[in-house]
């Protein structure tokens, strides 16, 4: 928690616009600094805020270009998977909270919302993990997994996919 409130303060980010651009209150905020903990999707909502302003912040276009088509195919994949796409948003990958169902829906989207990002839309792994919050092997790994999976809903999804995006 206290990453965060450096983050935010080495970009000079008022609390309350964090707050707001997070979706979250501020004394939920003030309460997680004073206990040094806070709920994990919590977490995940304020560094998906500071990434957002930080990519005001750089005024990198590519970067803001990467990260809302990234968005854009978890919401796509979240469709299609017939998942929650705000869940997927939120869940944060570095849990890898294998035995939580919730987690393991929203890392079933990430890894079809990687593979449009870079199959799809051509954006580089590298640039798709940066967006994602991740590794570049954890994207490489996950595209690699997909390609490879056998579930007849994950083939006809990605055939589903491919015929929309050629």
């Amino acid at each position: 928690m206290t990453t965060i409130d450096n983050r935010r303060a080495v970009m000079k980010i008022p609390v309350t616009s964090l707050c707001a651009q997070a979706g979250i209150g501020r004394q939920t905020y003030y309460d997680g600094l004073e206990r040094g903990t806070m709920r994990p999707d919590t977490l995940a909502k304020l560094n998906a805020a500071l990434s957002r302003f930080h990519l005001a912040y750089d005024g990198e276009v590519r970067e803001l270009a990467i990260h809302s088509a990234y968005k854009a195919a978890m919401v796509i994949a979240a469709l299609h998977l017939q998942a929650n796409a705000r869940a997927a948003l939120a869940a944060d990958p570095s849990r890898k909270a294998t035995a939580d169902k919730d987690w393991l829906a929203a890392a079933r989207v990430r890894r079809l919302a990687y593979w449009i990002a870079n199959g799809m839309l051509g954006f580089r792994v590298t640039e798709v993990a940066r967006a994602a919050g991740v590794t570049k092997q954890a994207v490489s790994n996950a595209i690699k997994d997909l390609e490879d999976d056998d579930d007849p809903e994950i083939r006809r999804v990605c055939r589903q996919l491919e015929e929309v995006f050629s």
